[in-house]
């Protein structure tokens, strides 16, 4: 009874992480499109290693889109001078500020199935508690406490406890 429990929550865990990974890579194809948009816009030359280093970069949340732009300053500098290094800054704090207040709320709800409101109030408190790797496991933590509580949503009873049962089979097996 002991490893079902384990394997049971453990399973619960991972699927939450995938998901919270899956969003995560969703949020860095926006935040890598917008990036784009904008340095195609203020004719940045390199745009195609920039574009690779941005979404790499930008599978880390928070830290990330700070380390991404270093180098797009720096090419910012040597192509326009001080007044595009402002435009780049600028760029990277409101695509920033779009993707940390809009999308990865409103993405991490859509794949959690959890309330905006609470995917925000948890992945500001996660980020505060565990730092940047807050925003990747926060959710899942949060997920996994609610399972191990019994806590599910007055609108969800029935689906939740039919994929329970149907969990619950499957772990039997």
């Amino acid at each position: 009874w002991f490893f079902k429990d384990i394997r049971y929550f453990a399973n619960i865990f991972v699927n939450t992480f995938g998901v919270v990974l899956e969003a995560q890579f969703f949020i860095a194809i926006a935040n890598t499109v917008l990036t784009l948009i904008g340095l195609s816009l203020m004719k940045i030359p390199q745009l195609d290693s920039l574009v690779v280093m941005i979404f790499i970069l930008s599978m880390i949340p928070v830290a990330g889109v700070i380390i991404s732009a270093v180098p797009m300053s720096l090419i910012a500098y040597t192509d326009g001078g001080v007044k595009a290094v402002v435009y780049v800054l600028l760029m990277v704090l409101l695509i920033h500020a779009l993707e940390s207040y809009v999308l990865n709320p409103k993405l991490m709800s859509s794949k959690t199935n959890l309330p905006i409101f609470y995917t925000f109030v948890v992945l500001f408190v996660s980020e505060h508690i565990f730092g940047t790797w807050g925003l990747i496991v926060g959710i899942p933590i949060f997920i996994f406490l609610l399972e191990v509580l019994g806590v599910h949503s007055v609108g969800n009873e029935k689906k939740t406890k039919k994929k329970r049962v149907k969990k619950e089979r499957r772990v039997s097996e």
